[in-house]
């Protein structure tokens, strides 16, 4: 069944709730390309923030993508019949208002609210299977990195929220004992510091904190480039059909002073068996890809049953030289232009169309359910 057909007399309209400052809007590029994908499904895309809905009062104050002439135009919409929420860690006093916005807001979501990272990580050392591939993590707190430099002589410090590789320290015991700090401040700028004892390591690290959550993780042997941090993104997303599926998996690398391989900490995408030929036979990489798929789409079905309903998730995975494979992280609102930038253009295209393609599947879902009652517009028109 088309889009179009599940309800005839009105565009389905969908939600893209994002952050916006005066003129700056948060994944705007992205957001344009899915008002063209929408609109091969005969549906409109609305880009707002949480300050400019009011759900009482039926009414977006938000931003539309005029497709012919390449512009934005401020508009007056009807709420969204499906939002997909894209808003990323903006800061705390922006995070809060969106966090306290989303408890409240009583419309349809393609996608739940994700846990922190010490939260998440606990969630998944539950799962057995799972659990096997966690590196040891811990919370920063008093005597935790002298702890666990005791028994891995790297560590990454990261903020439980936060994103882009800022803020991330990475922690590295000499052989002389000198304990070395190194990486991404919360502008970005690279920033490196020799401590001589713990004691004055546990000051620093707790002023590099500042009194915010962050967790201490075991650093992992992943130079499977000489000089380089290797690892890799698989982009798990929900289809057409409502299922699961692996849209693409991409290796990353950095040079090691970079500290992470985010893209925006000047990272690169590689093909996932660039990073594999020198160290593994193909039957070996063949097994590491059916392990990262397996894996991926595990956790994925598995994060569901915690969290609810999601609609992708981008899973950055380490691969150590001995070949075992490791989670690093879980991401709910995914770049996806390391496919781009690696030349991988049906993965990357196809990235674009899941969301909404599943928001699609979701709108004519619950129509036919019966549990959206498809009310008619309140105090506007028809965007």
């Amino acid at each position: 069944m088309l889009i179009s057909e599940v309800n005839p007399s009105r565009r389905p309209l969908i939600g893209f709730l994002t952050h916006r400052h005066k003129q700056f809007i948060a994944g705007k590029n992205y957001a344009a390309q899915l008002t063209v994908e929408a609109q091969k499904h005969n549906c409109k895309l609305v880009v707002y923030s949480p300050a400019d809905i009011d759900e009482d009062e039926g009414v977006v104050s938000g931003n539309l993508y005029d497709v012919s002439k390449k512009k934005w135009l401020q508009k007056r919409t009807r709420l969204p019949d499906i939002v997909y929420d894209r808003f990323s860690f903006m800061g705390t006093q922006a995070f809060k208002k969106y966090a306290a916005y989303r408890k409240k807001s009583r419309l349809l979501y393609a996608n739940n609210r994700f846990a922190h990272k010490w939260n998440a990580h606990r969630v998944i050392s539950r799962h057995p299977k799972l659990s096997m591939h966690l590196p040891e993590t811990a919370p920063v707190k008093a005597e935790t990195l002298a702890d666990m430099l005791r028994r891995h002589k790297t560590l990454y410090a990261k903020p439980v929220n936060g994103s882009g590789g800022k803020d991330i320290l990475k922690i590295k015991r000499s052989r002389e004992g000198q304990i070395l700090f190194s990486g991404r401040d919360a502008k970005g700028t690279v920033v490196s510091a020799f401590y001589h004892s713990i004691q004055e390591a546990e000051e620093a690290l707790q002023k590099w904190c500042r009194r915010r959550l962050f967790i201490l993780q075991q650093g992992l042997s992943l130079s499977l480039l000489p000089g380089m941090i290797c690892d890799c993104r698989v982009l798990v997303q929900k289809n057409r059909t409502g299922n699961w599926q692996v849209t693409g998996t991409i290796g990353k690398y950095s040079p090691l002073a970079q500290v992470t391989s985010n893209l925006q900490g000047g990272g690169k995408p590689i093909a996932l068996h660039r990073l594999l030929e020198p160290h593994f036979s193909l039957d070996e990489q063949q097994a590491i890809r059916c392990q990262l798929q397996e894996l991926s789409l595990t956790l994925a079905h598995y994060l569901e049953t915690i969290y609810g309903r999601f609609i992708e998730f981008g899973l950055d995975f380490g691969i150590d030289t001995s070949g075992r494979v490791w989670l690093i992280e879980v991401n709910t609102k995914p770049n996806r232009e390391l496919f781009r930038l690696a030349g991988e253009i049906d993965a990357y295209l196809e990235s674009i169309a899941c969301p909404i393609e599943y928001a699609c599947y979701l709108i004519e879902q619950t129509y036919l359910s019966g549990l959206d009652k498809w009310k008619p517009e309140i105090k506007n028109r028809e965007p």
